[in-house]
C-alpha cells in the first residue's frame, strides 16, 4: 500500500505488517541527526557528572493515514489527528555504539521528556521481538560505553520524505501502526495494512534536554 493510499494502523508487539511507499517531498526533519561522542569523549564525560551531552532532535511522528502519536497510560497508541489531540514529542538521538552499525544512520528513541526509551526485545512467550517503554533515561543510553543497549537502537533510514524505524537487534522488525486507537509495536511483514514509514515533524520550545546529567 502506498503513502498515496493514506489507509489503517497499530499495536505494541508483532502483526502481519507493510511497508508503505511515499512520494518525494520536502521534510524539514530529512537531515542528519546531530552525531554523538566518541569513545573518547564519553571517557571525559564520565569523569565530569556535569557534562552536557549532545541534545537530541524532538518531532512528532505521523504515519500514512494522518495518525500521529500519543501516550497513554505509558503505551504508544495511534490515533487520528484532531484540534483536541496532542501528538506525543520524540527525543531523538544518535546512538554510537562502538560497532560495525555505527556507519548506519542508529538512534535512540524517547518519549515523556526523555523518561521513558523504546526497546525492541525478544518475548519469549510470545516468540518474536516486542515493542517496550523502559524507564530509561536517554542521558543513560547516550553515556554506553560499555552497556548492551542494542535493544535501544534503532535504524532510522529516509524514504522520499518519510521514515522507517528498524530495531538494529531484530533486522527485518521495524516500528508500525495499524488500526486507530491501537498500540504501537513491531513487525516484520512488509505488505497489508500496517504503516512503517513516519514523517518527522519538528518540534520547537521543548523542556530542557533530557541528555543534561545533573549531579
Amino acid at each position: 500500500m502506498s503513502c498515496q493510499a493514506e489507509s489503517a494502523g497499530a499495536q505494541m508487539d508483532s502483526a502481519d505488517g507493510e511497508g508503505v511507499g511515499a512520494q518525494g517531498c520536502a521534510d524539514p526533519a530529512h537531515g542528519a541527526i546531530e552525531p554523538g561522542r566518541s569513545l573518547t569523549s564519553l571517557s571525559l564525560a564520565n569523569a565530569d557528572p556535569k557534562v552536557k551531552f549532545p541534545k537530541p532532535q524532538t518531532f512528532t511522528f505521523h504515519d500514512c493515514d494522518q495518525k500521529v502519536l500519543v501516550l497513554n497510560k505509558r503505551t504508544l497508541i495511534a490515533v487520528h489527528k484532531k484540534p483536541n489531540i496532542h501528538p506525543e514529542t520524540f527525543y531523538v538521538l544518535a546512538a554510537h555504539t562502538g560497532s560495525a552499525d555505527d556507519k548506519e544512520n542508529l538512534v535512540f528513541l524517547a518519549v515523556s521528556k526523555g523518561e521513558l526509551c523504546l526497546c525492541c526485545e525478544m518475548d519469549k512467550k510470545k516468540g518474536r521481538p516486542v515493542l517496550q517503554l523502559k524507564e530509561q533515561k536517554l542521558s543513560w543510553l547516550s553515556n554506553s560505553v560499555t552497556k548492551d543497549v542494542k535493544g535501544f537502537t534503532f535504524y532510522r533510514r529516509h524514504i522520499g520524505c518519510r521514515n522507517s524505524l528498524e530495531s538494529a537487534d531484530h533486522k527485518g522488525w521495524f516500528i508500525s501502526t495499524r488500526h486507530e486507537n491501537e498500540a504501537v509495536r513491531m513487525t516484520d511483514k512488509l505488505g497489508g495494512e500496517e504503516f512503517i514509514e513516519f514523517k518527522f515533524m519538528k518540534v520547537s520550545n521543548t523542556p530542557t534536554s533530557p541528555n543534561e546529567v545533573s549531579e
